[in-house]
């Protein structure tokens, strides 16, 4: 029996709050009204489970891709392939010391019908296909102190990386540029690493090229202009966000301070995820005040947010953070309730959905 924990739930389940050093009065803010949920039916999607096997268990859905017929799921240290009804077809790769395999999965990224998968311990980008066969990889061999990624992505001409943290006595910038050789590169001004937490779905590049970035427990989202992180929005959940002293608490602290929160039952809202952008478009995951998981869509033209629930008429589904949108259809993870040995399904709905 597949035994199913959600950590990054109950650790994640925290409010936004102020990041060192940014001024939100400086800053157009993304106001988040909870009282204002549009329901999407379920009749207006389909649900796709993944099949359950013994060679398919999924703890949570970490990244995902669609590729014509193919779903590409990561889960933790798990590569899988789908089929598009949700048929289990094989592993992407596996954990392992071969030259084809990985020691582990810092992030993956997808490039036209490709895996691309940065493994921090052997400090290489592999690609494979779909059919888990290792079309490249390189080391990535930099000798700058500076420039140490851990989590790394396509960009341009090159990637873009999240360094990893040195401790205190280094100024490592939170950001960096690294060549298509992967032996050079240069740090990305504007923010420092403060700590070393961080998990793989901070960064989002769009088909233009531009960059989202962000940080737990933060409500600024960043950009990347001139080469320098700078702030692009603040994420305001009104009533909903923690007490502004929690701010000045390190992120250990906050973690400690909402999970004895959660205990007295107080409401919360944020975990602001998965941020993506389209057509002047910004979609993010979030929790509700009462735990449940909804989207949310800002519109940078018309500066307004909404915030969008599935309405799953009875049956033992409820979202989960994770969502993506690929060719105008959304992915959105969903859980069986009744029966947590199944595997997530994805909830597929028209982009249209979201208006």
């Amino acid at each position: 029996m597949k035994n199913i924990t959600y950590p990054i739930y109950t650790l994640l389940a925290l409010l936004f709050v102020s990041c060192i050093g940014t001024n939100k009065t400086e800053l157009t803010s993304i106001k988040v009204n909870f009282s204002d949920i549009t329901p999407i039916n379920q009749s207006e999607g389909k649900i796709v489970n993944l099949e359950t096997t013994e060679n398919s268990l999924l703890y949570d859905i970490c990244n995902f891709n669609a590729w014509q017929d193919t779903l590409v799921v990561q889960s933790r240290s798990f590569l899988y392939a789908f089929a598009s009804d949700g048929t289990f077809i094989g592993s992407i790769s596996r954990k392992g010391q071969a030259g084809n395999e990985y020691l582990s999965i810092s992030n993956v990224f997808f490039e036209d019908g490709t895996v691309g998968l940065y493994d921090f311990n052997k400090g290489t980008v592999s690609r494979f296909n779909l059919k888990g066969q290792l079309l490249s990889s390189r080391k990535c061999d930099i000798a700058d102190q500076d420039i140490r990624p851990f989590h790394v992505f396509p960009w341009k001409d090159g990637y873009i990386a999240l360094n990893s943290y040195g401790g205190e006595a280094a100024d490592r910038k939170t950001l960096c540029f690294l060549n298509k050789e992967l032996n050079g590169g240069t740090p990305i001004t504007g923010r420092s690493l403060q700590n070393g937490f961080s998990i793989a779905d901070g960064i989002f590049v769009d088909d233009q090229d531009q960059v989202l970035y962000w940080e737990m427990m933060c409500d600024t989202l960043f950009t990347v202009h001139d080469n320098s992180l700078v702030p692009l929005y603040a994420i305001d959940f009104g009533e909903h966000a923690l007490p502004g002293y929690v701010a000045k608490k390190d992120v250990y602290g906050r973690i400690d301070y909402v999970n004895k929160s959660e205990k007295e039952g107080l409401l919360f809202a944020g975990m602001a995820r998965y941020y993506q952008r389209k057509d002047n478009m910004i979609y993010f995951s979030c929790i509700s005040p009462e735990n449940g998981i909804l989207l949310c869509r800002y519109d940078e033209n018309e500066g307004t947010a909404r915030l969008f629930a599935v309405d799953f008429d009875n049956q033992p589904y409820t979202t989960a953070p994770f969502f993506l949108i690929k060719d105008n259809l959304v992915y959105w993870e969903i859980r069986n309730e009744n029966d947590p040995t199944l595997n997530q399904s994805l909830f597929v709905m028209d982009l249209n959905c979201l208006k």
